[in-house]
């Protein structure tokens, strides 16, 4: 046991002091490449090449610390962060690791650096590059931190200034909301939590923490500055001192304005509210208020089955209705229907993009409201409104897991298509050696909203009609369990006001695409694969 130990201490040591020797050599070496660079290189490609590059040696640096065990990390949230522009991401800043974070997850990402830093020949090479922004003069520094957002850019400022000397938060300077009231951009407010003082105000740089260092990033409200400056500063330090230290749940909210929505009701475990048929009826649906579980509906050209909308309204509370891109009507008929329903959400995009990239915003405002699951369902009246309270209180039950529909046809349903996603589920079952996928087209299902959206943002696929069949086997790889529960499944034909938007050329060879590129990277992870299947059949 002893000789365990003494290995456990030299390992976590090696990897202790091995982290400041890779992350100072390989720093120091990027100063000097990125001096050159920033010297040769056009104004207009230095920094977007700067930030990514900076992004590019922190997720590195970041997936080998958490290779070796030693680091275990939770920052999915970050990802959701990545593509949304002009906005203020504000953490607080517990050691010196959280900029890396943040970079790592979001590289096109501007931050204020110390002047010091900047102009450091080696150090601040890749800062100058970067183009990101000096802080010795407040003036030029609100100027050009403000002109980021109105660029579009996102920007990282921490609320308290410096390093977090006493927990939960110093407090707040004002530089992060002058900045923001400036450029009239929203702050989204982060929250970073450790269980570990390593790397924190007065901690010694060399001495060897206790290990695995754990570390992990939520996202809070998405706020607007509006009124008085110091109020405001005020109030969010004040929610920020809640979040951390628990207490949010035992104070009344600090009166902060939203920048998307109006605050809701409060919220309510959606498992509380279920009788033991597992429905809702009992209670009037508009009293039913779930804050992390929500109905999410993607729509194009629906026509008259906008009635869908009423239908899982009637079972769940809240629904939101991204409208992609429709011409057909619909859309101004859907925002009526919010007008009259605090229930109902209604986001309109301007063009036609598919079903996954209608999901994707869907999706994204959702995590900025704290919300954690989104059961998606089609629009066109298909799939089963009330099954809804069953399927999220599976959810709730089995958080970590897909909650999948299986459909049960009825004489509606096509041959030709019946048989056809015979073929794709035979593909998916290979591509994750059978985990359980009970169907990959049915689009009836829970998703964990922050493992869905990490799979999504880094990839360019996933947009239009493959967006269901490689969501469910690219969570699977991730090692979310699959649980298939029946759901019926009715088309309707066009004189009952049916609608289909599959071309089955286009979409068939979408697909085709789509499952050679699965195919292929099956192979790689193949070996890994079969490991965890092998691992989970002796556990069973």
């Amino acid at each position: 046991m002893n000789i365990r130990r003494t290995a456990r201490a030299a390992y976590e040591s090696f990897w202790h002091y091995f982290g400041f020797v890779y992350f100072g050599a390989v720093g120091a070496l990027y100063g000097i490449v990125a001096s050159v660079l920033h010297l040769i290189l056009p104004a207009r490609l230095r920094a977007p090449l700067g930030r990514r590059l900076i992004g590019f040696l922190f997720r590195g640096f970041l997936r080998m610390m958490t290779a070796s065990g030693v680091v275990k990390l939770d920052l999915s949230a970050l990802d959701v962060l990545r593509g949304q522009p002009g906005l203020v991401i504000a953490p607080n800043h517990p050691c010196l690791l959280d900029a890396v974070f943040v970079i790592a997850h979001v590289p096109e990402v501007s931050c204020i650096m110390k002047a010091e830093i900047w102009d450091n020949v080696v150090l601040g090479g890749g800062a100058r590059l970067a183009g990101y922004i000096r802080n010795d003069s407040t003036n030029s520094m609100v100027r050009a931190s403000a002109q980021e957002l109105r660029d579009g850019r996102p920007l990282l400022v921490f609320p308290e200034g410096t390093r977090t000397r006493r927990g939960p938060v110093n407090q707040f300077k004002g530089g992060f909301a002058l900045i923001a009231k400036v450029a009239r951009a929203p702050i989204q407010t982060v929250f970073i939590e450790t269980d570990s003082p390593f790397l924190g105000k007065g901690w010694p740089l060399l001495k060897k923490p206790r290990f695995p260092l754990v570390y992990r990033a939520r996202l809070g409200k998405r706020l607007t500055v509006d009124g008085d400056l110091k109020a405001f500063i005020h109030q969010l330090e004040v929610y920020y001192r809640d979040e951390l230290s628990g207490h949010a749940a035992q104070r009344p909210s600090p009166v902060l304005h939203s920048s998307s929505s109006p605050p809701r009701p409060g919220r309510v475990s959606p498992t509380k509210l279920l009788d033991a048929s597992g429905r809702l009826d009992h209670l009037p649906r508009t009293q039913v208020v779930s804050g992390t579980h929500l109905v999410l509906i993607p729509s194009y050209n629906t026509g008259e089955k906008v009635e869908t909308v009423r239908d899982a309204r009637s079972h769940w509370n809240p629904v939101w209705v991204v409208v992609d891109g429709s011409t057909d009507g619909t859309a101004e008929q859907l925002r009526e229907m919010a007008t009259r329903d605090a229930g109902l959400r209604v986001f309109t995009l301007p063009r036609n993009q598919g079903k996954g990239a209608a999901v994707v915003h869907g999706l994204r405002e959702a995590v900025a409201q704290g919300y954690t699951h989104a059961l998606a369902m089609d629009a066109d009246g298909q799939h089963p409104a009330a099954r809804i309270p069953e399927f999220m209180a599976a959810s709730e039950h089995a958080p970590e897991a897909l909650i999948l529909g299986k459909p049960v046809f009825d004489a509606s349903a096509p041959r030709v298509r019946v048989i056809g996603r015979r073929v794709s589920n035979g593909w998916a079952n290979l591509e994750t050696l059978w985990a359980g996928i009970g169907d990959s087209l049915f689009g009836f299902r829970v998703y964990p909203i922050r493992p869905l959206l990490a799979v999504m943002e880094v990839r360019r696929w996933m947009r239009r009609f493959d967006f269901d069949v490689e969501a469910v086997v690219r969570l699977v790889w991730r090692g979310l369990p699959p649980i298939n529960l029946p759901a019926s499944v009715r088309y309707f034909r066009p004189e009952e006001g049916g609608v289909s938007h599959f071309n089955y050329v286009r979409d068939n060879l979408l697909l085709s695409w789509m499952h050679a590129r699965l195919f292929t990277e099956f192979l790689l992870r193949l070996p890994w694969l079969a490991w965890r299947r092998a691992c989970k059949d002796r556990r069973t």
